[in-house]
């Protein structure tokens, strides 16, 4: 079932345990595909759904979604009266970090089954799963739980959009300081910057204007490694033209070893860059793990919003109304209440 204004869905597997979906956007060029899951109670046969989803998966290439009942836990928080992980529960996590695909935090609640009167057996048993090129295409992405009407199982929802975008504000990256002469540059920046008055305004004013520099510098070659990647990716794929046709010459043989020495420091520094923003400051550097710091700077990303706001007990949900309110209430709690006395 899906809107046929906006999408048109073809059928692209069906298997004993699930049914794939590939949808079409009618409005928008965007191709994704759904896959549905039922799985057994059983933990043998919970086995055959891994391996039938991972083959559907293995058709197609791009955005991916897989949603249903896995009739199985992550954790033993997600299930009540359980304090130890199960050879099961082990299976599942496995499957969705072999398949890259990210489990997004549930609104709304703990548990999507409950049974019984008074829910004395209740577990997340139903989810949504989503994978990196889906992380990667929305900037907000969240699931919740919807109200249950006659069903065990609670509905879930899946929303994802392009949110307003909102100004990047200014960070400083790690990685400048293996830059080739950056300490030196803001030395020099440092001392060219002439200020007057309190100590407190110089350095803040000198900080002011250290950032405005640094801001310029972050959009040229040297201090950008997006221009960098590809300028070097430029450099190297005349070079291989020009091997297809000839054998290359002692200079450029140099020149291409040096090229990819730049490039393995370039991707060096990008991994120190994505783990700076991923937070995930527990796991060390040099282990390749970009596409890990990639993933969870992304699910920081997503719920680095505010969708609903309590003012005077009632809730805002405008996003205009939200702005307004968070800049009431910061001018209200940093407004000056006498003046200030040397």
């Amino acid at each position: 079932m899906w809107d046929s204004r906006v999408w048109e869905g073809e059928v692209s597997s069906v298997g004993a345990f699930s049914i794939t979906i590939k949808f079409s956007g009618k409005l928008q060029e965007y191709v994704w595909h759904l896959s549905s899951i039922y799985a057994p109670n059983d933990r043998r046969e919970r086995e055959k759904v891994w391996w039938e989803v991972g083959a559907a998966r293995g058709l197609f290439n791009g955005p991916w979604v897989v949603c249903g009942d896995f009739n199985t836990v992550r954790y033993p928080s997600e299930k009540k009266n359980c304090n130890r992980f199960t050879r099961s529960m082990l299976d599942f996590s496995e499957f969705i970090n072999d398949k890259g695909l990210a489990d997004i935090h549930l609104m709304g609640g703990r548990f999507t089954w409950k049974k019984g009167v008074d829910h004395n057996i209740a577990a997340r048993l139903d989810r949504f799963l989503v994978s990196e090129e889906w992380d990667e295409g929305f900037r907000n992405i969240n699931q919740s739980i919807l109200h249950r009407v006659t069903s065990d199982h609670s509905p879930l929802l899946l929303q994802s959009g392009n949110w307003e975008p909102v100004k990047s504000y200014f960070k400083f990256e790690n990685w400048w300081l293996l830059t080739e002469g950056f300490n030196e540059r803001i030395k020099v920046w440092w001392e060219t910057f002439s200020c007057e008055g309190r100590p407190d305004y110089i350095l803040a004013l000198k900080l002011k204007a250290l950032k405005g520099k640094l801001k310029e510098w972050s959009k040229l070659t040297q201090g950008n490694l997006n221009i960098q990647r590809l300028n070097l990716l430029g450099q190297l794929a005349e070079l291989e033209e020009t091997q297809e046709l000839r054998m290359l010459n002692e200079e450029e043989k140099i020149k291409k070893a040096t090229l990819l020495i730049e490039f393995e420091e370039n991707v060096r520094k990008e991994e120190i860059a994505w783990r700076q923003r991923s937070r995930a400051l527990w796991l060390k550097e040099g282990d390749r793990n970009t596409k890990f710091f990639h993933r969870t700077a992304n699910s920081h990303k997503r719920y680095n919003n505010i969708d609903k706001l309590l003012v005077n007990g009632e809730t805002v949900e405008n996003l205009a109304e939200i702005k307004r309110e968070i800049v009431a209430f910061y001018q209200h709690l940093y407004t000056e209440t006498e003046e200030w006395r040397p």
